[in-house]
């Protein structure tokens, strides 16, 4: 893989995430203007929320899931920048996206303690 395909790759990452995290929210925001459930559970953090929400099609529920998505797609792109360094033997930038994921990663669950 030459540095050319390494940085397509992780670009379509970061394009993915966007589009879809894009697509979730105009869902939900149709979804809402559709049926007009303007409901929102109010300080709910459970994983067990995020992932299937109560009811799963609840308009918030979808756009919150566009968050999410949008949120958590810097952080696959440097586990995929990880992955192709050590892909490519290159052991120095490894280790540096390696630290980097660790920071992002105990950031992410210690700011959700």
């Amino acid at each position: 893989m030459n540095v050319r395909r390494l940085e397509l790759f992780v670009s379509n990452i970061l394009r993915i995430g966007v589009v879809l995290s894009g697509i979730l929210i105009v869902i939900g925001l149709g979804l809402f203007l559709w049926t007009g459930d303007n409901s929102c559970p109010f300080g709910v953090s459970s994983l067990d929320w995020v992932i299937w929400g109560a009811p799963f099609f609840q308009p918030s529920h979808i756009i919150f899931l566009g968050f999410v998505v949008l949120v958590l797609t810097p952080l696959c792109r440097v586990g995929a920048s990880v992955i192709a360094y050590v892909y490519e033997r290159d052991w120095t930038f490894a280790a540096i996206t390696g630290f980097v994921l660790i920071v992002l990663i105990t950031g992410m669950i210690l700011g959700l303690g």
